[in-house]
C-alpha cells in the first residue's frame, strides 16, 4: 500500500467512525423524540468534511506516534495475551 492509500483508507476509516456515531445518535435522538416535543434542538447534526478530516489526523498521529511496543503493550491490555511484532 503506497503513501496515498494509506492515506485514503485513513480518511475512510474516520468517515466511518463518524457516521457511525451518527447513526447511532440519531436513533438515540429519534427515540427520545418520541417522548418528547422539546428534543428537536439536540438533533444530530452529520458530520463535516471537516470533523472526517480532523478525525483521519488523530488517527493518524495514533498511527505515527506509537511505537510498536505501545502497540504490544495495548494489545496485551486488550487481549490479556503477549503480542510479538
Amino acid at each position: 500500500m503506497n503513501p496515498f492509500e494509506l492515506r485514503f483508507s485513513i480518511f475512510n476509516t474516520a468517515k466511518d467512525i463518524l457516521v457511525k456515531q451518527h447513526e447511532a445518535n440519531l436513533a438515540a435522538w429519534e427515540l427520545l423524540n418520541k417522548s418528547s416535543k422539546k428534543v428537536e434542538e439536540v438533533s444530530p447534526k452529520f458530520p463535516t468534511v471537516e470533523e472526517i478530516v480532523e478525525k483521519a489526523i488523530e488517527i493518524n498521529k495514533f498511527i505515527s506516534e506509537t511505537s510498536q511496543h505501545e502497540f504490544a503493550k495495548l494489545g496485551k491490555r486488550i487481549t490479556g495475551t503477549t503480542v510479538i511484532f
